[in-house]
């Protein structure tokens, strides 16, 4: 209870070094749980586990089908972010292990300590057995086959792969996953890699102007890819084999030479100037320096998205009508068509197809995207 409420205390401090703090507490939590792991798998009679026999698959088959998807329920009512699809891969696949051994293997002690109860020693050992099988069956038949169960549900997350992993790559990774997006990126300089790693990024070791390795990368599956490197022709390498080998349609690319602009835009990929960039994000400062800081900062408590109108609780509604409906923190402020946006005013009706963009607190923003354009 102490270490509990100290945790709680902590982690509601303004902590100048709260990144470098919380980095090192998940580092320190992978190596405390490997360490209990093998303390505790060190104390398995594997004899137990054969003399269970097939109370051990009962066990296994019970925990599976009913116990878990049964809890999944219960645990998700009322979350209409998680369709029925989600739900059922998490009562599939979700995680399991360390707290139902750690507990077993307390009560085990316990037990074995007890006086005057008769087996107690026998009832410990099948007890830390039959957790143990519990585990191995789980982890073997269903983390083992997670990719094909999401596959067979359609909830993998489709990739969106960024080739080059310098310093634009990386904050740029840093900025999709901060909003949930499933990144990877391809470098080959194992500097790089070692550093991307160390992390938390997932990076694909190889060259992305090789056709094989954003195969490999998972370019198929990707709904977007992005060219970030400092070489010009490897990102229109890169742009090129993303739209017409793997039909990749949101394409983006950093253009390091202005010059080069047009060549990305004749094959119909979004070219980011780095020089006009870097001139706009300096007139912003200058101008608007508190738009500026706050756009910067999207992720960190507030967030900006964009979809488009096409639920049948968004076609035919007016703006007030729709701000109405959406949670505490969040407006529409702006719409766009055909590549022009307008701010539109409170008797304003939206029409199919338009696109609108919600800004405000993280969590309201979340909650206004999930509420008019729910997961499948």
């Amino acid at each position: 209870m102490a270490a509990a409420t100290a945790g709680i205390v902590l982690g509601n401090l303004d902590l100048t070094h709260r990144h470098e703090i919380e980095e090192f507490a998940r580092n320190a939590t992978l190596v405390v749980l490997a360490f209990v792991f093998v303390a505790i798998a060190a104390l398995i009679d594997l004899d137990a586990i054969r003399e269970l026999g097939p109370d051990a698959v009962l066990l296994a088959l019970a925990a599976i089908v009913v116990v878990r998807p049964l809890l999944v329920v219960l645990s998700t009512v009322g979350a209409k972010r998680f369709s029925w699809r989600e739900r059922t891969f998490i009562a599939g696949v979700g995680p399991r292990g360390i707290i139902p051994a750690s507990v077993a293997t307390l009560f085990a002690i316990e037990l074995q300590e007890a006086e005057g109860i008769a087996g107690a020693g026998e009832a410990s050992r099948l007890l830390q057995a039959a957790v143990f099988a519990v585990i191995l069956a789980t982890v073997a038949t269903q983390a083992g086959f997670a990719r094909q169960i999401a596959d067979a549900l359609k909830v993998s997350p489709m990739k969106t792969i960024i080739a080059g992993g310098g310093r634009v790559g990386r904050a740029l990774a840093e900025r999709l996953e901060k909003r949930g997006e499933f990144v990877v990126i391809v470098e080959d300089d194992d500097d790089r890699i070692e550093s991307l790693r160390s992390a938390g990024f997932t990076v694909h070791s190889g060259d992305a102007s090789e056709t094989s390795e954003l195969r490999d990368a998972g370019a198929d599956e990707a709904k977007r890819v992005i060219a970030a490197t400092g070489d010009d022709d490897v990102n229109l390498l890169v742009s090129q084999t993303a739209r017409t080998k793997f039909g990749v349609t949101d394409v983006y690319a950093r253009v390091n030479d202005p010059s080069n602009v047009d060549a990305f835009d004749s094959m119909d990929v979004t070219a980011i100037d780095s020089t006009f960039a870097t001139a706009t994000a300096i007139d912003d400062e200058i101008q608007r320096p508190a738009l500026a800081h706050w756009m910067n900062e999207v992720g960190e408590g507030h967030d900006v998205q964009e979809i488009e109108v096409t639920a049948d609780d968004l076609v035919g509604k007016s703006i007030e009508e729709v701000n109405a409906a959406m949670p505490d923190g969040c407006i529409v402020a702006a719409v766009s068509h055909n590549g022009e946006s307008h701010v539109p005013s409170a008797d304003y009706v939206l029409h199919d197809g338009e696109r609108i963009t919600f800004v405000g607190d993280t969590d309201a923003v979340r909650g206004a995207t999930d509420r008019f354009h729910p997961h499948d």
